[in-house]
């Protein structure tokens, strides 16, 4: 098989992060922005419970941007679940990366929550993580 063969195949559970940093519906913006900020994260998955992690929904700093100009985001009442993507688009753990490019390309993100059968969040899968692996890929056939 060739490298882009190979690299096609490349499954979710080989490039995923494992156990990201979430937040729950109630967390406050002003918290979760600056986790977002100090930790160097886009976006982070939504769960309703930290110990069983389902996943319901995702909030990037994309969200808060926009809202910045629609609402009064200074309120110390809004919340996480006022801005999150409910019911974001995800992935399963043997999903390959064509799959997984598929998705992101056509709904222009950046980046999937990885469940399990039980819609718990298990991973994330980040392009920029996907474009690093190319890179690889690529500079080993030159």
């Amino acid at each position: 098989m060739d490298r882009l063969g190979q690299f096609i195949e490349i499954k979710v559970k080989d490039i995923m992060i494992k156990n990201p940093v979430f937040v729950t519906p109630d967390e406050k913006i002003s918290i979760t922005e600056l986790l977002m900020v100090r930790k160097n994260i886009g976006g982070l998955p939504v769960v309703n419970n930290p110990k069983t992690k389902e996943l319901i929904g995702i909030i990037t700093q994309r969200d808060i941007r926009l809202a910045r100009f629609a609402m009064n985001l200074e309120s110390p009442n809004t919340k996480v679940k006022d801005l999150m993507t409910a019911e974001p688009f995800v992935v399963k753990i043997n999903d390959t990366l064509i799959q997984v490019l598929e998705i992101m390309l056509e709904k222009k993100i950046q980046r999937l929550p990885v469940v399990n059968e039980n819609n718990e969040l298990i991973g994330l899968v980040l392009q920029n993580k996907i474009l690093k692996t190319l890179f690889k890929y690529m500079k080993k056939t030159v």
